[in-house]
């Protein structure tokens, strides 16, 4: 019996949670997935296909699909942070995902410069720069999830002792790590405002980090509570890291794409040396 895979998302924390964990079943030794207006060429498809193949016997594309799958979890809520305790059906999929390894370095996951991209407040430098005139208990390696293919994401999280990465998709990646291997997740939580981001901020007539006179025309509380409510699921420690300010504005309307984010570079190492 073949699981039919259909959700038509080019995030991989979307692809993850909406479809993969809500679709698993130990039963299905195959998965077809529904090509349909997908870019197979697209990164995110490749992830998709690469955490497939690490579930399943047989990975395959096709656009004449006709079966619909059932319902087999509910996933979680990930708007709401929630102290769950450890889910059974999700513990099995990342048993089945992550690394066995023991964690040989701290890794930090930096996006594209201008693009979330996280610094030390107090001295502006780039936080691997900064962190690696510390005093850290293990190696530091540098990485950017989105310019690797899958098979390089998956290597560098099976070795590392600890993930640090801003909030966004890649924190996905935190299944590839050993289940000994904590999070820090820097949030996105300080002076949270507009969703979209509204003129005043997007153009810059008040500052990234003040709030907007208005309402939120949304979300009236910080709803990003993806990676804290997995990480309690399937019993991985998880670590929220506040920024302390941001600057050079926004890539889009999006509140999370915030271009530079200055976070304690000190209170890193501590708890870094800490969680080790």
């Amino acid at each position: 019996m073949s699981l039919v895979s259909k959700i038509k998302d080019q995030n991989i924390f979307h692809i993850f949670a909406f479809d993969i964990i809500k679709y698993y079943d130990s039963k299905y030794k195959n998965v077809i997935i529904d090509s349909n207006n997908l870019d197979l060429e697209n990164p995110c498809q490749k992830w998709r296909c690469f955490v497939m193949e690490k579930i399943y016997n047989d990975v395959k594309y096709s656009k004449n699909i006709t079966q619909e799958n059932n319902i087999t979890h509910n996933g979680y809520n990930y708007w709401k942070f929630i102290n769950y305790k450890p889910d059974t059906h999700i513990r099995k999929l990342y048993n089945i995902i992550s690394s066995r390894n023991d964690g040989k370095y701290i890794l930090i996951n930096q996006r594209n410069l201008e693009d979330r991209y996280l610094y030390d407040y107090s001295t502006k430098a780039k936080l691997e720069d900064y962190l690696a005139t510390q005093d850290l208990k293990l190696p530091l390696k540098v990485c950017n999830f989105g310019n690797m293919p899958p098979e390089k994401q998956y290597e560098m999280c099976a070795d590392c002792a600890l993930l640090i990465s801003a909030h966004g998709a890649g924190c996905t990646n935190l299944i590839f790590t050993p289940k000994n291997a904590p999070l820090i997740e820097v949030n996105l939580r300080k002076n949270w405002y507009c969703d979209s981001v509204c003129d005043n901020h997007y153009y810059g007539r008040i500052s990234i980090n003040e709030k907007c006179d208005g309402e939120l025309k949304h979300y009236p509380y910080f709803h990003k509570a993806d990676y804290h409510n997995l990480c309690r699921l399937i019993g991985k420690k998880y670590l929220e890291i506040e920024a302390i300010e941001y600057s050079e504005g926004f890539n889009s309307r999006n509140p999370i794409s915030k271009k530079r984010i200055f976070i304690d570079g000190g209170d890193i190492v501590k708890k870094v040396n800490m969680l080790i």
